[in-house]
């Protein structure tokens, strides 16, 4: 068990302030011969206390930072050309990467952001964490010496990265959640490493930086970097103290905090009502305490009279959102945005008050975008490799084995003997086609908006044609055309679902819409119940598609065998969801499907 002694020497060396329970937890997991991920949000110090583990065991330590270009290769090792052209491959002309050196060297391995990395560079530690084995091509298999472990840091989910862990390899891994630390050890951080700033400054820039954390318009607070910023910042600043905070903290404090759907205000205007809540909070603690801040010309009446006026609007339009809503408030769970969006079908029919229903249909919109980042979770956007002539300047990895194949025999090799290899995007069109003459709500519809559009947006390599339908087909969006995903969500939660269903139809024109793209792979989803009712068997029509995948949502009316027949002529499948929060992981599902591509394709 790590003592009080050591804890104190790892804390006094590396500069750490406070986190004994965690150094000592860190500590227990790597002497037990564990692999240690260490989780939290920016700026809670996971990459420090990361570091100086690894340091304090003693034991060579090869660094990696996470990133979705990183490679297998420049993991585990590559071969030199020039030294193969000599002697050949084997150990004599092999580089090993930082994996392969900590494995021999008995070392720590310390990947940064993990959950950064490609879904292939993570399957490569498999064997290493779990039989201490790797098998390289043309090499002796790789064994790990005695003290080999990995450290890794990640973000936890909610904070988007590009790719989640594999279940098989969060299972290798033993967890340590790092949150915020107390007032005391933060002030002590921001003293420590601003040793000559004035106390107040100090004191207020902590008390801003903390109160964004349990202020009711935030929904994700700021770490002690905004605090640490506010004091540099302030140093520099001009004015007396409230005015340089304040300048400081509108600096310091927006790109770090994340503003809730239903505040109806902007991050300066919530960082100045931070700003005047700590100036008011000293001067009820009796501390002399600069002025309020007013216009030019404004005396306290003014003041009170324009605050109580950017307030009023939105909290009138939030209590009656909160009123027309009622017990449906429940369902969002104690989140007031994603209850709005549920009911918002309910409340359209409700509310009469043009401003207060624009305020419902906003926070709406930002709730469904945000619901569906969250049930995705990191994703990895689809990839192909392919081999080049290099090119000085590029981005790209040289493939060593077709280089070294094309020097042989050459005394002279040339540039253009150089092959790399380099990871493309895999482009593809997608024709999305909402059956929206279902019993199909405008905030279900704009679900499954969200989702696709928030996919979109993500992989970049997807261009995508929206489509409602009922007895008639829509565009809402054109494969070559750039819409918002706020707009499009805000259109369909003022969809009617009504009318015939034209599934023929409807499929008839997402080929014709599929053609104008000018990518590889054409593929349809369709997302229906299967219950046409006029225009005809639509199953043969599906053969023209490249892939055609059917989401069919459960109705008293399913249809499974026409969806089955749909998807069959399409070369696709069909997923079946009960509800519109399995849709993101399904459409993501289907994407990574065509992605990865089969035969045929």
């Amino acid at each position: 068990m790590p003592g009080s002694d050591e804890i104190s020497e790892i804390q006094r060396n590396y500069g750490i302030v406070g986190r004994a329970t965690e150094i000592q937890m860190a500590l227990t997991a790597v002497r037990s011969g564990k692999h240690l991920m260490i989780e939290g949000g920016v700026g809670v110090g996971k990459t420090v206390l990361a570091m100086a583990i690894a340091n304090h065991l003693d034991r060579h330590v090869s660094r990696v930072d996470g990133d979705e270009r990183y490679t297998e290769q420049k993991l585990a090792g590559w071969f030199d050309p020039p030294t193969v052209l000599q002697k050949g491959y084997g150990d004599q002309s092999f580089i090993p990467g930082p994996l392969t050196d900590a494995m021999r060297k008995g070392g720590v391995l310390f990947i940064n952001e993990m959950n950064r990395m490609p879904e292939g560079v993570q399957n490569i530690l498999l064997p290493a964490m779990d039989e201490g084995t790797i098998v390289l091509p043309h090499v002796r298999p790789v064994r790990a010496g005695d003290g080999f472990l990995v450290i890794a840091t990640q973000n936890p989910r909610e904070f988007v990265a590009t790719t989640a862990l594999s279940e098989a390899l969060s299972d290798r891994f033993e967890l340590l959640v790092l949150d915020y630390q107390s007032e005391e050890e933060e002030t002590q951080i921001v003293r420590t490493k601003c040793p000559d700033a004035p106390e107040d400054t100090v004191r207020r820039a902590i008390w801003i930086a903390r109160r964004t954390r349990s202020h009711p318009s935030i929904r994700r607070g700021a770490s002690i970097r905004a605090a640490l910023s506010i004091v540099e910042l302030a140093d520099a600043a001009p004015g007396d103290d409230e005015t340089r905070i304040r300048m400081a903290a509108r600096m310091a404090v927006p790109t770090r905090i994340e503003v809730r759907e239903e505040s109806n205000s902007d991050a300066q205007k919530i960082i100045d009502e931070i700003v005047d809540e700590c100036f008011a909070a000293e001067r009820a603690d009796g501390d002399r305490a600069p002025p309020t801040r007013r216009e030019e010309g404004d005396g306290p009446q003014q003041v009170a009279e324009r605050k109580l006026g950017e307030r009023s609007d939105s909290q009138r339009a939030v209590q009656q959102i909160e009123t027309h809503l009622g017990p449906l408030s429940s369902s969002g769970g104690g989140d007031l945005g994603w209850a709005i969006a549920q009911n918002f079908s309910t409340l359209r029919l409700r509310i009469r008050d043009p401003f207060v229903l624009g305020t419902a249909k906003r926070i709406a919109t930002m709730a469904m975008i945000r619901r569906v980042l969250q049930l995705l979770g990191p994703v990895s956007i689809p990839t192909r490799i392919c081999r080049e002539q290099f090119t000085p300047g590029e981005d790209s990895e040289i493939d060593f084995e077709s280089t070294a194949e094309n020097m042989i025999g050459k005394n002279n090799p040339e540039q253009s003997d150089i092959v790399v290899e380099k990871r493309r995007p895999k482009r593809m069109a997608v024709a999305l086609m909402l059956d929206a003459s279902l019993s199909m709500t405008g905030d279900k519809l704009a679900m499954a908006t969200a989702s696709i559009a928030v996919l979109a947006f993500r992989l970049k390599s997807v261009d995508y044609v929206l489509m409602t339908f009922n007895d008639t087909p829509k565009v809402l969006k054109r494969a070559d055309e750039k819409k918002s995903t706020g707009d499009l969500v805000s259109g369909l939660l003022d969809f009617n679902a009504v009318g015939y269903t034209d599934i023929k139809g409807a499929l008839r024109r997402g080929v014709e819409e599929l053609r104008r793209a000018r990518t590889e792979k054409r593929v349809g989803i369709l997302v229906t119940d299967g219950n046409y009712t006029v225009g005809g068997d639509p199953s043969m029509i599906a053969r023209a598609y490249d892939r055609l995948f059917v989401i069919m949502t459960d109705s008293h009316d399913c249809q499974p065998g026409v969806c089955d027949d749909i998807a069959r002529n399409g070369r696709g499948r069909v997923y079946r969801v009960s509800g519109f929060e399995e849709m993101p992981r399904v459409l993501y599902r289907t994407l990574r499907t065509v992605s990865q591509g089969s035969p045929g394709m």
